[in-house]
């Protein structure tokens, strides 16, 4: 009884261990998502070539560059335009308005379809990506004039850059009525914030920066010292190394679930499900890696622990 307050000690620090471990993996992961613009461009430029998200955002772009000609309006404009004077003509082309409409709207599909499945559709991708993330972080870290703002509390990916390049797609293959597509300012919403909350983001990025950086050495601290206190060292070690793979394994199945649902905002916005999945991986992507290293450790760790623990026989 006069060594309770080792048991208490012990018991504190090991669950201790197991909130470090995957809290330091989450700060680590964080701080390089905010920080390193190249780390970021690299986790999510595979995201250009994910089927699910080119749909998606082929879809957009069409019905942005769609809604930007007024198709209905651009159609009897011709109309009026070639019938003029006659009487003939102006009575039978506008029973051909429909089919033109679906002509000309299939064949921007078609034009979208194939930029979002080429190269320079990976290549405009990473550049967006690339100055996203670059304003993103001038907006984190509280930068006076960044470029980028929250619009009624959400990230929005800028579809100018991409209508543009589908313009000039257009243009090459002989569609002249993509002039007329004005300098698009839509943006496609990807994640949902509380404007009022951005100050807080940005203070939690200072805190952020020093956590990720101290994390590390706590979570070797903390198992030293309870192998220190500990009267049971064999115990000890199997508790620590299963509270590490515990903490790994809960943080990482309420993580992938907070993601998820922070997506929200893009698939009500009418991204499909296939596409919310790919970016919500391509989020969690790099910390996969770390997380289920950290996990297995932990697992290796409390299984060494066992083995000491093997009755040896003697002849």
């Amino acid at each position: 009884m006069k060594q309770w307050w080792r048991t208490a000690l012990v018991t504190v620090l090991v669950a201790l261990t197991g909130i470090v471990a995957p809290v330091s993996v989450i700060a680590a992961w964080a701080q390089t998502q905010v920080s390193d613009t190249e780390l970021f461009v690299a986790a999510y430029a595979p995201l250009s070539r994910d089927p699910a998200v080119q749909q998606a955002l082929a879809a957009k772009l069409s019905s942005t560059i769609q809604d930007r000609l007024d198709l209905p309006a651009l159609t009897q404009q011709l109309i009026d335009e070639v019938s003029g004077s006659r009487p003939v003509v102006g009575r039978l082309l506008p029973s051909l308005t429909g089919p033109l409409n679906d002509f000309v709207s299939d064949f921007i599909d078609r034009q979208v379809d194939g930029f979002v499945s080429s190269e320079a559709f990976s290549q405009v991708w990473n550049v967006s990506l690339r100055t996203t993330h670059t304003q993103f972080v001038a907006l984190i870290r509280g930068e006076e004039g960044g470029p980028l703002a929250v619009t009624e509390g959400t990230i929005q990916l800028q579809l100018g850059p991409f209508v543009e390049a589908v313009k000039q797609r257009l243009l090459a293959n002989g569609f002249p009525l993509a002039e007329r597509i004005p300098t698009v300012t839509t943006a496609l919403d990807l994640v949902q914030l509380d404007p009022q909350r951005v100050a807080q983001a940005q203070a939690g990025y200072r805190v952020l920066t020093v956590v990720a950086e101290w994390l590390p050495w706590l979570l070797l601290l903390l198992p030293a010292l309870a192998l220190f206190v500990a009267r049971d060292l064999r115990r000890t070690v199997i508790a620590c190394g299963l509270a590490v793979t515990a903490g790994i394994v809960v943080v990482w199945l309420a993580f992938r679930a907070v993601v998820a649902e922070g997506m929200g905002v893009a698939a009500a916005n009418g991204v499909s499900s296939d596409a919310v999945t790919a970016i919500t991986d391509g989020a969690l992507g790099p910390m996969r890696g770390p997380a289920l290293a950290l996990g297995v450790l932990g697992l290796v760790v409390a299984f060494l622990g066992w083995l000491t623990a093997r009755p040896t026989t003697t002849g």
